[in-house]
């Protein structure tokens, strides 16, 4: 129980200065893709290593540093982007959906905040169409019932 404890603390701190750097970004004008850039290209958010980005996969998703908190199949920080896939596999408006999370950020129920990394909507569109593509796998102790 400490464990899950501490593991859910963590997270909530690195979601805390997640938001704090893309605030911090955002205020001094600075793109966040320009940002990734100046930490390095294998860098993520908060200097966090950026998983392995699949080669069929968006440039987008490693332009915007996605990769630092989510991969395809497992949990990182946010939820594996698999999970995603077979929560909205059957729902009508699902690309708009997660393309819209994507460009805006917000509060999800999976667990965290998601920051508002100022993707484009092309290319949000089209990180929410290869989501989509993705074969879907059920997320681990019911999980299902997050925002993206």
């Amino acid at each position: 129980m400490q464990t899950t404890t501490t593991s859910k603390l963590e997270k909530c701190r690195r979601f805390a200065q997640i938001t704090a750097l893309t605030l911090v970004l955002a205020a001094l004008g600075i793109p966040y893709a320009q940002a990734q850039g100046m930490m390095g290209t294998h860098q993520g958010m908060m200097g966090r290593q950026a998983g392995v980005v699949p080669h069929h996969a968006p440039k987008a998703l490693s332009q915007y540093g996605c990769s630092s908190c989510h991969a395809v199949d497992s949990s990182r920080v946010g939820p594996a982007f698999a999970w995603v896939a077979w929560k909205y596999r059957d729902e009508y408006q699902a690309s708009a959906r997660i393309s819209a999370f994507i460009e805006q950020g917000g509060t999800s129920t999976w667990g965290g905040v998601m920051p508002e990394l100022n993707v484009p909507p092309a290319q949000a569109h089209r990180i929410a169409r290869w989501i989509l593509s993705l074969p879907p796998a059920a997320p681990p102790n019911g999980s299902e019932q997050g925002t993206p």
